[in-house]
């Protein structure tokens, strides 16, 4: 038995407990059993749907301290020896009381502090540029790692995935989250609609479980036919395999669109989604064009020039499709676990 603390809600949206359950259905794939467990009831759903028991704490999702002793108290009666956590709010003490009990295995996006944790992994892009093993053996630390796009936790869909990159775009696929609290959707599909193109085009928005702002999108473009509003999408796949170009923030998504090789357009909303935006532009193969948080108009506005210059520009969108593969391609999930799985198994011996 295998076991996962992570959190989804409105103001976290559902990016954590996404990547957890690419690795729970891995870890079941394997014939190993999954448990989830959770601060409140928010992401219950989501986790039962694809058919793992969860365990809730009763505690706050932003507080972990206040909810040690019930971890705890979890970890002893259900006899956990190995737990992985996902949560940007841990914190030293958190940590190093849960690893007196059980090991801790963490996915790490922000190297806020030196960690103290079995085993860290941090799939990004940047990963390996971080130094984790100097610091932390300066530290006095025996961390184990894993590192880099290789570890990125895709669904199995998302493996070796074959891009075609058609002569004419007619399909544009657009991400904001898992609650889209700047509206984005809204105000692309707004700008778009005041291209001279608009109408030539299909339009695939993603509208994440928590979106704030689902009612207001149905009223005003739920009649459209080219505009076609996603919920509660569990083949997220099929539609960045089919469509021509992607307009997406930052985060584990940016990983599935290169895994699938289609062009995107890259903006941030958080600031995890940072490093990943300035390294995918530096590298060349999404380009960043700017933060919501701090001038949607400007974001806006590059949107529509990098769609008209991918659009006009086979070639370049077969040079991006070409290196999103060679940086990811699918089978992070699989080595993960089979890293999980081989420490476990060293440690017990």
């Amino acid at each position: 038995m295998f076991f996962i603390r992570a959190d989804a809600n409105k103001s976290i949206g559902t990016g954590h407990i996404m990547r957890c359950l690419s690795i729970a259905e891995e870890f079941r794939r394997r014939g190993e059993a999954v448990t989830f467990i959770t601060a409140d009831n928010y992401s219950e759903e989501m986790i039962a749907t694809k058919g793992f028991p969860v365990v809730c704490l009763h505690s706050i999702w932003n507080d972990l301290d206040r909810e040690t002793e019930s971890l705890v108290e979890t970890i002893r009666t259900l006899h956990i020896e190995i737990l992985l956590i996902d949560s940007y709010y841990v914190t030293d003490l958190y940590l190093r009381t849960i690893r007196k009990y059980t090991k801790v295995v963490y996915i790490d996006d922000v190297d806020s502090f030196i960690y103290p944790v079995d085993l860290l992994v941090n799939y990004n892009m940047y990963a390996n540029d971080l130094d984790y093993e100097m610091r932390y053996r300066k530290a006095g630390f025996d961390t184990q790692f894993a590192l880099g796009c290789g570890y990125a936790p895709l669904r199995t869909e998302f493996s070796n995935v074959h891009k075609t990159v058609k002569e004419k775009v007619s399909d544009i696929l657009v991400t904001s989250g898992g609650t889209d609290n700047y509206n984005v959707a809204g105000n692309i599909l707004d700008l778009l609609d005041r291209q001279p193109w608009f109408e030539q085009l299909n339009y695939y928005i993603i509208l994440g479980r928590f979106n704030l702002h689902i009612e207001d999108l149905k009223k005003k473009w739920g009649l459209h036919k080219n505009v076609h509003l996603l919920m509660n999408v569990s083949n997220i796949s099929e539609y960045m395999k089919s469509c021509d170009i992607a307009v997406t923030a930052g985060g584990v998504t940016t990983y599935e669109l290169c895994a699938c090789g289609i062009p995107s357009i890259m903006y941030t909303l958080a600031d995890n989604q940072l490093q990943i935006a300035q390294m995918a532009s530096e590298k060349c193969f999404i380009p960043w064009i700017g933060d919501v948080r701090g001038d949607m108009e400007n974001c806006m506005y590059n949107i529509i020039l990098w769609l008209e210059e991918l659009m006009a520009d086979k070639e370049k969108r077969e040079r991006m499709s070409s290196k999103m593969q060679e940086i990811v391609d699918g089978n992070g999930c699989e080595r993960l676990v089979a890293e999980i799985k081989t420490y476990h198994k060293l440690q017990k011996a």
